[in-house]
């Protein structure tokens, strides 16, 4: 299996695996090894795209180095273009999208009997508690809290790969985290294209605070960490639980996209700046410590010095933990295809660049204040002196880490005292 794109992506992956070992297939981490190879694609921006048709391509070279007789297709890009893909990639053998991953079984199969099956349906939310064969370190998972995405932002695609917003039910959510933990995780991710929004279809309004409160009750897990949160859905009740929660990380991820008025009406992104101002105030006057991760775009059509200039402002304004632009990606079937794609590549690589300086320039001070705080640290990796951690303050793969004098074990959690800096990431002491 090649999972390719986001976690959420990575979850579907881990459902297909454990379906496939559940059903007698024995598993390998080689390619060169596999008689059936599948590909879980991504679909959100072009340079995505690319990686994801280059990686079939390289996979259906195994058919004559190594032992490959089944290539399968599945994911967002299968999703997305469908009988497009079907036709132009003969390689092939069989295709699934997001909607109907926990088919895969049946796919591997038809793809062996060489009846070449296509599965393109949208999967009741239901089906995330299918068995899962976890790829990450035995100690954190993400966990999957809704799927598909009811917003209408103009440079997103994801609603025609994933569908619309579909909660999953509490007592499925808590009843995956239970057996989770019981594997021995103490980190649980939670995912959605909007985390915050959780619960409103199925209960009348959101209920994440809820979902956090059912969370705490589950004895041995450590960290629950809140990804793809909105400004429009962080109310005082959710803030109060991230607050009283002692299992909730003082950490919240909320994707910006931008900070001038025109751009994100123009973007369609369902907040005001004024409105993201008062929650980002609101969250630090309730929990001073937290951690703050954000992402915007550069060079969305229509985007002029003026405007880049508010973002910059904005940025050094708020002095975020974590900060990731990214260049605009202009989207066939997205509302602003119809835009064009204005700004050249040469003007948003030279934003980026900038953007990032500024947040560089603000990391060693942002960063310092966690200068002689004691946290606990969840070891995941070890040297000769030193080992390998991540706190409430960082996310895997995405942020920085913390360094640990000592050498203790992976997925050990450690409390220690922070002692100084490295650019993103943080040095600390043992406190035992």
């Amino acid at each position: 299996m090649v999972s390719l794109g986001c976690p959420k992506n990575r979850v579907d992956s881990e459902v297909m695996l454990g379906l496939l070992e559940q059903a007698g297939y024995q598993l390998t981490p080689e390619a060169d090894d596999a008689e059936v190879l599948i590909v879980n694609t991504c679909g959100f921006i072009n340079s995505a795209k690319q990686e994801s048709i280059d990686t079939i391509l390289e996979m259906n070279h195994y058919r004559e180095t190594g032992q490959l007789k089944a290539l399968v297709m599945a994911g967002c890009l299968s999703q997305r273009y469908q009988q497009t893909l079907w036709d132009d990639l003969p390689e092939v053998d069989a295709m699934v999208g997001t909607g109907e991953f926990h088919r895969i079984v049946e796919a591997v199969e038809g793809a062996l009997n060489g009846t070449r099956p296509s599965f393109w349906g949208e999967m009741p939310v239901s089906g995330l508690a299918a068995p899962r064969k976890l790829t990450t370190p035995n100690y954190t998972a993400y966990l999957k809290i809704a799927e598909g995405c009811d917003h209408s932002c103009a440079f997103c695609a994801i609603p025609q790969m994933r569908g619309g917003y579909r909660s999953r039910p509490l007592q499925d959510i808590v009843a995956e985290a239970k057996r989770l933990v019981a594997q021995g995780v103490r980190e649980l991710i939670l995912i959605a294209q909007d985390s915050t929004i959780w619960g409103h279809d199925l209960y009348g309004h959101p209920e994440l605070p809820r979902l956090l409160y059912a969370l705490q009750e589950i004895p041995d897990l450590v960290f629950v960490r809140i990804m793809y949160s909105y400004p429009t859905q962080i109310t005082p009740d959710l803030v109060r639980a991230m607050r009283d929660l002692p299992v909730v990380a003082p950490y919240l991820d909320m994707p910006l996209q931008h900070a001038h008025p025109e751009l994100l009406q123009k973007m369609g992104r369902p907040f005001r700046r004024d409105k993201t101002d008062r929650v980002l105030g609101m969250i630090r006057d309730a929990i001073p410590d937290i951690t703050l991760r954000t992402t915007f775009i550069v060079g969305f059509p229509g985007e002029t010095d003026d405007h880049f200039q508010t973002l910059l402002n904005f940025i050094e304004e708020m002095r975020f933990d974590h900060v990731g632009i990214f260049t605009y990606s202009h989207e066939e079937g997205t509302r602003a295809e119809k835009l064009g794609d204005p700004v050249s590549e040469a003007v948003k690589q030279r934003r980026r660049r900038e953007a990032m300086l500024v947040q560089r320039k603000l990391v060693g001070s942002v960063r310092g204040r966690h200068i002689g705080h004691v946290m606990p640290v969840l070891i995941e990796d070890i040297g000769d002196t030193v080992s390998v951690g991540r706190g409430a303050t960082d996310a895997p793969g995405i942020d920085g880490v913390t360094y640990v004098k000592g050498r203790f074990s992976p997925g050990q959690i450690i409390p220690v005292k922070i002692s100084g800096t490295r650019e993103y990431d943080l040095l600390a002491e043992a406190l035992m």
